[in-house]
């Protein structure tokens, strides 16, 4: 039924159109018939206003001629002459070019024969009145001034003023009047137009609105019934049924809808059920996957952690070994003695690198390991010495200049010698390693009586002010640090660090005052000033 009324509705509304659309499509032919009509006449107008203009001038300039007698006045008329010829073929053309207007709605048809006609019948008087223009100028170069003139007289009165004037005349009031009844048939036609639209958009309107509310009506209640029974079941009712009475698509539309609710009722209830399974599989299985992640990541971070630490940590026990070498193999045969004293400091060294690589994998089993010391009392200023001297090899690959100023009577401190020759390589060798080439590194090492001192400065890229408490943090380098050169894991500060603590001493950075460059200050406790035992332990990551 719904659709029966909506086809009715469509069926009435398309008429409707279709003969507003034909009687728009007819009245615009109209309108455009008067306007050419008007535009032709208005044009027409133009072209006999020109005619007359022309004409006239150039018959003045005729008379100019006969009384004043100059080569100014002769080109004249001969312009003139040329224009006016040329005014009479455009006009000709325009005549014979203008369409046959047909008959409509009872108003006479303007007669092209008769413009064709007029035309030719100005053109005529024109060529005549010229013909006897030029006769005029003969009898005037002829001396025969008094026929002349009688001539003229006879010129202007006969084919000006009597035949001339009056045809121009009657064209133009002619082509005015055609004009002015286009116009006044196109206001008239207007006016039709406007009472028509106003009609059509009334009656379209009192019929839309008509239609609309009976259409309303019949399919308010069941689209509403609908829309409720769709929020239902977007909410999750699926118990909900749509109850529509009467026969036709609602009804249809309805019964469906209910078949559909019902099957998603029921597929509501398994879906519950597989869920219910699914969740608690899920659970189990997210349980499972955490372990197993977190032991992955321990693993992960473990083998990262070991690799990083081997890295870094054999770095310069190896450097410092080529360098023995190096210098031992380079320049004239050594003496015995020297031979042994290098390969001493290159046993020496190798023990430490053992010793390393030993912690390093004891940490690697176990997280919870600990670093063992070997305390003993050591002579500091000998210690400080022979590192500064193994570095020395290091120092002169880059051009980098070593002083060391030690103090005037020996410092004894209580600790591990390696652990604290380790500290001194990772101190030494990132004095090296960031220090610009032809620079110097100042070591000093003094005694308050309570504390050993040691400070070591030079004069390379330095550390930013903001990053200073936090350069012996694990793993972190500066900005400028990893702009000058890309090795490097941010370990060695962070040992260094531990190694002192263990030892009951303190390590600290500072920017130079002096210029470019950072200086290291380490303390460590004199056996003089101590008052018991040093405990013998660093954690790991300390």
């Amino acid at each position: 039924m719904l659709l029966v009324r909506l086809a009715l509705v469509i069926a009435v509304s398309f008429c409707f159109v279709v003969i507003l659309g034909l009687a728009l499509y007819a009245g615009s032919r109209e309108v455009e018939w008067y306007v050419d009509s008007g535009q032709m006449a208005y044009e027409a107008f133009d072209r006999y206003e020109s005619l007359a203009q022309d004409a006239y001038r150039h018959f003045k300039q005729r008379m100019d001629l006969l009384l004043v007698d100059n080569e100014a006045t002769q080109a004249d008329v001969e312009s003139s002459g040329r224009r006016l010829r040329e005014t009479i073929k455009r006009l000709k053309s325009a005549s014979a070019a203008q369409p046959v207007a047909a008959e409509r709605r009872g108003e006479a048809p303007h007669d092209q024969r008769s413009e064709i006609e007029r035309v030719n019948r100005l053109t005529a008087i024109l060529e005549s009145a010229m013909t006897r223009f030029d006769e005029v100028e003969r009898l005037r170069q002829d001396g025969k001034r008094e026929a002349a003139l009688l001539l003229l007289s006879k010129v202007l009165e006969e084919n000006i003023d009597r035949e001339f004037e009056p045809l121009i005349d009657a064209a133009i009031n002619a082509e005015h009047e055609r004009a002015l009844i286009a116009r006044e048939r196109l206001r008239s036609l207007l006016d039709l137009f406007r009472w028509i639209s106003v009609a059509a958009a009334s009656i379209a309107a009192l019929f839309s609105i008509t239609a609309g509310v009976l259409l309303f009506r019949s399919i308010k209640g069941p689209i509403e019934a609908l829309m409720r029974g769709t929020d239902e079941i977007a909410e999750g009712n699926f118990t909900h049924r749509i109850a529509v009475s009467g026969h036709g698509e609602f009804r249809y539309l309805a019964k469906h809808f209910n078949q559909m609710a019902r099957r998603l009722e029921l597929q509501q209830e398994k879906l519950r059920e597989a869920r219910a399974v699914l969740e608690q599989k899920v659970a189990e299985r997210t349980l499972e996957l955490g372990r197993v992640n977190r032991e992955l990541q321990s693993l992960d971070h473990a083998r990262r952690q070991f690799f990083a630490d081997i890295s870094h940590e054999l770095r310069t026990p190896l450097t410092v070994i080529r360098g023995e070498a190096e210098i031992t193999l380079r320049g004239k045969e050594k003496s015995a003695e020297e031979y042994k004293e290098a390969l001493g400091r290159i046993l020496e060294l190798s023990m430490q690198l053992g010793m390393v690589v030993n912690d390093l994998l004891f940490l690697a089993r176990s997280e919870t390991a600990s670093l063992q010391f070997d305390w003993d009392d050591i002579e500091l200023s000998d210690l400080v010495a022979h590192a500064v001297e193994d570095m020395r090899s290091l120092a002169h690959e880059k051009s980098i200049s070593v002083r060391f100023a030690g103090p005037g009577s020996p410092l004894r401190v209580r600790g591990d010698k390696q652990r604290l020759r380790q500290v001194l390589f990772i101190l030494l060798d990132n004095s090296c390693r960031y220090s610009n080439p032809g620079t110097a590194i100042d070591i000093a090492l003094r005694g308050d009586g309570r504390e050993a001192l040691l400070s070591i400065s030079d004069q390379g890229i330095g550390v930013p002010a903001q990053d200073l408490e936090v350069i012996f943090d694990r793993y972190y380098r500066s900005t400028k640090a990893r702009r000058s050169t890309e090795d490097g894991t941010g370990l060695g500060l962070p040992v260094a660090k531990g190694i002192v603590h263990a030892h009951g001493g303190r390590i600290a950075a500072s920017v130079n005052s002096d210029g470019p460059g950072t200086t290291f200050t380490l303390a460590l406790p004199t056996i003089e000033a101590e008052t018991g035992d040093i405990v013998g332990i660093i954690a790991p990551g300390a």
